[in-house]
């Protein structure tokens, strides 16, 4: 309507300024005409009237009868103009002379009287066409009504269009307001000062389900607060509910954050703020946001696979079981892990090995009582926190009852899983009387049950941490020994008792520590196993071992041991070609042993890189043979050139026959196999006359030599040399 009335005046203003103009120029060119040719007009009339009362004056008596002399004093004041008709009538009106053509109707006639001795006696009339003044008015009324027209569109069309692009902005405008408050994923609505509508979106609408005539522009808060009380808010919140709302929106001038709960269980956050001349509100429906807030906080604080609590929430429970702690009443942490969980996921696969943890979740709550927490921490680790017990008989009875829990048969998915678990205790505040020291100790204790042979609980002890310390420290060094070039290698000889000579020496490494002096193998290569640094010692000693043995005798063969982690990174046969490669050692000079512990982790892959390494010529041996369950196993499913007999079976054959009779069937094993045969500790003549009269192939011990390192092997050669003759 508003738009209509704008385009009526723009036209009405439009149509006026256009007809003015069409009349006022033609009507002002004819006034000012008109006028013009009146007053000359006159001014003759005046003029003649004039000239004709002072002629009359001096002849009165026979004025009418002097025709021409009346005719010269008209026609004197005419000029040369033709177009005026003058004529003189007398008093009575008759025409007495009339000079000039006539005049084309329509005509202008003035007339003056002559008036003598204050006597008219006669009237001048002078008249003209106002053909011409007309023609004019015609010219200017076409002009006029160009310009009249001009002036209509300048007035009306432009404003018009001016008008239009200026409406179709702010619809435009309006469009995209509407689109956007109305596709926003907020509810939205603008309230005046009296608390009237004066905007919403659709989405403010279909929160509170409104109805059309809720959402017209000047409906009353309250109206749409009573709407809601009865369709969206909860029972007992609905008493009170308008007045509540409408109090809370005048109180303040600040911004109010409410939240709504409504009947059908979802939660609407509503933020009030006030402006010039009213005020305006956002309504967000937080329902999808705080489900996703639990599950974040649930997720948080709970393992998702067993639905146990995690770590985090564990040390939150012993810090309440903490601070409830009565002297009389210890707690105890216990820390309990899987036994072998690793092959049950290698050999059955992750969905058998989540679906195991699983029932160990389950069957440690069936074990624990209702006050005792319980969490998993990772991997196969959990843990119970035990309250309102006597201990440490207590924590016993329940480590007994979750290892015994864990030895029964798990069936799933159709497979039946065989396990053990090991527990660790620390009991508070005896062993610690914060989270971290009580975890840390049960952990020690777990780690040292590990060690004496794993479905068994250990108490922690403070001798515990001080080797755990230890341990840490030599973990320390050990990881920049060999930056720091702190290993060395030492050789042991091998004697052929054939020829009784010098056939080769095995590579023994040395940690020359800083504080702690020459450490041995046996003290360091486990922990560097487990920690994941043998494998850039093994290349190192690899590559050491074969430059040292470029300066041997051609004959003299260098024998380097394998660790089972060197076979699992899949580089080792690369590691021993570099090593042959760098230092120029024929293959058929190196030879590499490996214990049985290396064919038990993954025999096929083994048995490839075994058997690779043979293609290089390179010869292999089985160490510390007869020490384990499956050598004669092995022995078939794998060509060793050499077997070396451990020396706990040397060291007893002297007084266990046993032992003797093992040594005599290794040694025909070997003749029959043709694999030569090492007897490994000999440090009796005794032993090593035995050997030799049971048909060994290779000794080596400390009767031979104690192991030297590699300066000293030259003089080692020559003093061996008459030394294995003389033993001879």
């Amino acid at each position: 309507m508003k738009e209509l009335s704008l385009r009526g005046l723009v036209n009405a203003v439009g149509l006026s300024v256009a007809i003015a103009t069409a009349i006022s120029i033609p009507a002002g060119y004819f006034a000012i005409g008109y006028t013009n040719i009146a007053s000359v007009l006159d001014f003759k009339a005046e003029l003649t009237a004039g000239d004709l009362a002072k002629h009359i004056y001096t002849h009165n008596t026979m004025w009418q009868y002097q025709r021409l002399r009346l005719s010269e004093l008209i026609g004197q004041n005419e000029g040369a103009n033709k177009d005026v008709h003058t004529r003189l009538l007398d008093a009575a009106g008759r025409v007495l002379i009339e000079q000039g053509d006539d005049v084309a109707a329509p005509a202008l006639v003035r007339s003056t009287p002559v008036v003598v001795a204050e006597e008219t006696v006669g009237r001048v009339e002078v008249e003209t066409s106002l053909r011409e003044l007309l023609r004019g008015t015609a010219v200017a009324a076409a002009f006029s009504f160009l310009l009249g027209f001009g002036m209509y569109f300048a007035v009306r069309v432009f404003p018009l269009r001016v008008l239009d692009q200026t409406l179709g902005a702010l619809q435009a405008t309006n469009r995209r307001f509407d689109a956007a408050i109305n596709n926003m994923p907020l509810g939205l609505c603008m309230y005046d000062a009296d608390n009237r509508l004066v905007v919403c979106n659709s989405r403010y609408a279909e929160m509170y389900g409104l109805n059309p005539e809720h959402t017209q522009v000047g409906t009353s808060f309250r109206a749409i607060l009573e709407h809601r009380a009865k369709t969206s808010v909860p029972s007992e919140e609905a008493d009170g509910f308008v007045e509540r709302r409408l109090k809370a929106i005048g109180e303040t001038d600040e911004r109010r954050y409410v939240v709504q709960e409504m009947t059908d269980g979802r939660a609407i956050a509503i933020s009030y703020r006030s402006m010039p001349g009213g005020w305006i509100s956002t309504h967000e429906d937080i329902t999808e946001r705080r489900q996703v807030e639990a599950k974040i906080a649930y997720l948080a604080h709970n393992d998702v696979l067993t639905e146990l609590p995690n770590r985090v929430t564990f040390r939150e429970d012993m810090e309440k079981a903490l601070a409830r702690l009565e002297p009389e009443r210890p707690l105890a942490v216990l820390c309990l892990d899987l036994d072998h969980f690793k092959a049950v996921n290698d050999t059955l696969g992750h969905p058998i090995g989540d679906a195991l943890l699983q029932e160990v979740a389950r069957r440690i709550r069936s074990v624990v009582r209702h006050d005792d927490s319980v969490a998993r921490l990772g991997g196969d680790e959990f843990a119970v926190v035990q309250v309102g017990a006597e201990q440490p008989a207590g924590s016993t009875t329940l480590a007994t009852r979750l290892i015994d829990a864990m030895a029964e048969p798990f069936d799933l998915q159709g497979h039946q899983v065989m396990i053990s678990a090991t527990v660790g205790i620390a009991l508070a505040p005896l062993d610690g009387s914060d989270p971290d020291s009580l975890m840390k100790n049960a952990d020690l204790a777990l780690y040292r049950a590990k060690e004496g042979g794993r479905a068994t609980c250990r108490f922690f002890e403070a001798e515990m941490d001080a080797r755990m310390q230890a341990r840490r420290a030599l973990e320390v060094d050990l990881r920049k020994a060999l930056a720091l070039d702190q290993f060395e290698l030492y050789y042991q000889p091998l004697i052929n008792l054939t020829t009784d000579e010098v056939c080769g020496f095995e590579a023994l490494l040395r940690w020359h520590h800083p504080q702690r002096g020459m450490i041995v193998p046996a003290a360091f290569i486990p922990l560097a196993e487990e920690i994941g640094v043998i494998r850039a010692i093994g290349t190192w000693v690899l590559r050491q071992a074969c430059c040292d043995a470029m300066s041997w005798p051609d004959h003299i063969k260098v024998a380097v041991n394998l660790s089972p982690v060197q076979f699992e990174h899949g580089t080792l046969v690369l590691d021993v070609a570099a090593a042959l490669g760098k230092s120029g050692l024929p293959a058929r000079r190196l030879e590499l042993e490996i214990t049985e512990k290396v064919l038990l982790e993954d025999t096929e892959a083994t048995l490839s890189i075994l058997n690779k390494l043979r293609d290089f010529g390179v010869q292999i041996s089985m160490d510390d043979f007869g020490t384990g369950y499956s050598s004669l196993g092995y022995l078939r499913k794998f060509p060793f050139d050499k077997i070396k007999i451990d020396q706990s079976f040397i060291r007893d054959m002297s007084v266990r026959e046993d032992s003797m009779a093992i040594v005599r069937a290794v040694m025909g094993l070997g003749a029959s196999l043709k694999m030569s045969v090492t007897a490994e500790g000999v440090e009796t003549e005794e032993q090593l006359q035995r050997l030799r009269d049971e048909g060994c192939t290779e000794v080596q011990g400390y009767l031979i030599s104690r192991p030297q390192p590699a300066i000293e092997l030259a003089a080692l050669l020559l003093r061996l040399k008459p030394a294995a003759k003389a033993v001879a």
